[in-house]
């Protein structure tokens, strides 16, 4: 071979091992919502300037953080093959309480601390359920959705609790350009993201969501996992509720409503499989920023408030037959190679 052949073939070696199978299958996932994002951005700058502003990308991305932080905890879950349809009333039963104590004039230390221990405890009780009953995550969380709903109505009487002082530095914080909320929400995927595809529990959570009894009988402790992915789950949605309390200025029995719903569409948009096994810290980021560009895009393209659900209903569902469709070419490839 003659010394020109050589330097065509050694790119081309390179680049397919570069690209491997796994490699591939992210790419797959990730370019396509690159593209919405650039396309949407592209579309509602062309009608209004004011979309790629520097005021309305940091806006985006502060309205954003809350749901970012709850699909850290939540794609842990649903790699886990886990789910839990509670977290959106433990953001509001969480702001709730949060509010209480500000009133209360409590340091803003212990309020966080309260906050992420209550929606610890939560996580820790449906994981002791789940694990040591086997009671379906989707019936007991829907339960606690109920509960949470309730008690947050009761506690604040059904009204929005205001907020005179206290969280400031969540309303007027910024490091390097970034709201306080941003930088939080930054620092929950960066941590996430190498605890869940760098450390052996990461690896642990992969393999329980793959294949229970498999991962039991390879000496996984299964039930230590589960519990651990849920209180995880459950501490950042504590740490969520105090973000959104601090943005909004108000401790509101309904800041989190619809939100267990929003979470699941950005993390399978990001390609998670709700069966379990497959999902990524950068999918579900990539998902959120996804649907934090459509919901400013219907806003600057002055589409009404009426068809927001209609749009996020149509977003989980896409996102969900894709996936479930993604899944059924996988089985068929390898049913023929056995």
């Amino acid at each position: 071979m003659s010394a020109t052949q050589t330097q065509v073939v050694l790119p081309t070696t390179a680049r397919r091992k570069w690209l491997t199978p796994a490699v591939r299958e992210h790419l797959q996932v990730y370019l396509p919502l690159l593209v919405i994002i650039i396309a949407l951005s592209a579309l509602a700058s062309s009608r209004n300037g004011a979309f790629l502003s520097t005021m309305n990308l940091e806006r985006m991305l502060v309205a954003s953080s809350v749901l970012g932080i709850l699909a850290v905890g939540q794609t842990f879950l649903l790699v886990g093959g886990q789910l839990d349809l509670s977290v959106g009333s433990l953001v509001s039963l969480g702001s709730v309480l949060t509010a209480k104590l500000v009133v209360g004039e409590v340091p803003d230390v212990v309020i966080v601390l309260v906050a992420v221990l209550v929606g610890a405890a939560s996580g820790a009780l449906w994981g002791l359920l789940v694990s040591l009953l086997r009671v379906p995550p989707f019936i007991l969380t829907l339960g606690g959705l109920a509960v949470f709903a309730s008690i947050a109505l009761t506690v604040a009487k059904s009204t929005p609790i205001p907020l005179p002082t206290g969280l400031d530095w969540l309303q007027t914080g910024s490091f390097l350009g970034l709201r306080t909320p941003t930088l939080i929400w930054l620092l929950c995927v960066i941590v996430g993201g190498v605890l869940l595809h760098f450390t052996r529990f990461g690896r642990n959570v992969f393999a329980l969501g793959a294949n229970e009894e498999a991962a039991f009988l390879s000496g996984i402790a299964t039930t230590r996992t589960k519990i651990a992915i849920f209180v995880l789950n459950g501490t950042l949605a504590g740490l969520a509720a105090v973000v959104i309390t601090g943005r909004v200025g108000a401790g509101d029995p309904r800041a989190g409503v619809g939100l267990e719903l929003v979470v699941i569409a950005a993390i399978v948009l990001g390609g998670a499989s709700l069966a379990g096994g497959r999902g990524s810290i950068l999918g579900s980021l990539l998902g959120v920023l996804v649907l934090g560009v459509v919901t400013s895009s219907l806003t600057f393209l002055s589409v009404p408030d009426s068809y927001d659900q209609f749009v996020f209903g149509a977003i989980l569902i896409a996102a969900v037959s894709v996936t479930a469709g993604a899944d059924f070419r996988r089985r068929r490839k390898v049913q023929r190679r056995a």
